[in-house]
């Protein structure tokens, strides 16, 4: 199922004329509706709750909602989503009428070394969800920006160096350079069952560059 569903979200977020979302629940809302309107699965849920105590070294100790939940069969795939922007002004329009003024639609939220965290941590999460439930096989971790800087390597030297997202083969490694630093302590190291490979496309959605990138888990 998982390539299945690769392919699904792909072709939503590669779309022609795709409509720019504003924020990552509408992101979440938008691509569980393509999902069914496939027809290809069995059901689709969404913030699909799963008690963190379940979960052997779950270390973040907090609620565990996962994004999107496909069942196809006796088989489950979770999909986990991130929504990172700059921001972006335009002219919108609202009930068949475009606005007199230009509006903030896209939030400008920074912190880009706890936003590539944010994605390793989904990846960490599916791979224990995986362990511990054995209908699921496999899962998805789907990450998109309008901010370039999430497609740049890392400089060595970078506290964040080791939750790079940048093109190509990322290690199981996923500890802050600086451990005393206030993002490693807020935020705990972990490591990853395997590498992994990202790799980026790209979408104009309504005069906004956006990238993405699946990676499979």
């Amino acid at each position: 199922m998982v390539e299945l569903a690769k392919s699904d979200i792909t072709r939503y977020l590669s779309r022609e004329n795709g409509e720019l979302l504003f924020n990552e629940r509408d992101l979440q809302m938008h691509l569980a509706q393509h999902l069914i309107g496939t027809g290809h699965y069995d059901d689709v849920d969404v913030e699909y709750y799963v008690p963190f105590e379940e979960l052997d070294n779950y270390i973040w100790q907090n609620e565990l909602k996962l994004d999107i939940l496909l069942r196809k069969g006796s088989e489950f795939l979770p999909v986990e989503l991130k929504y990172k922007t700059k921001r972006h002004v335009k002219q919108l329009m609202r009930f068949g009428e475009y606005l007199d003024r230009q509006v903030n639609v896209l939030k400008d939220q920074g912190a880009q070394d706890l936003g590539m965290y944010d994605f390793w941590k989904d990846v960490r999460r599916v791979e224990l969800v995986r362990r511990r439930f054995a209908a699921v096989m496999n899962g998805l971790a789907v990450f998109v920006t309008n901010d370039k800087q999430y497609l740049n390597p890392c400089r060595e030297t970078s506290n964040n160096y080791h939750f790079c997202m940048s093109e190509g083969i990322h290690d199981t490694n996923r500890h802050w350079q600086n451990p005393d630093s206030s993002c490693a302590r807020s935020h705990p190291d972990f490591e990853l069952e395997r590498d992994y490979f990202v790799h980026w496309e790209g979408n104009i959605y309504e005069g906004v560059e956006f990238h993405y990138c699946i990676v499979e888990i």
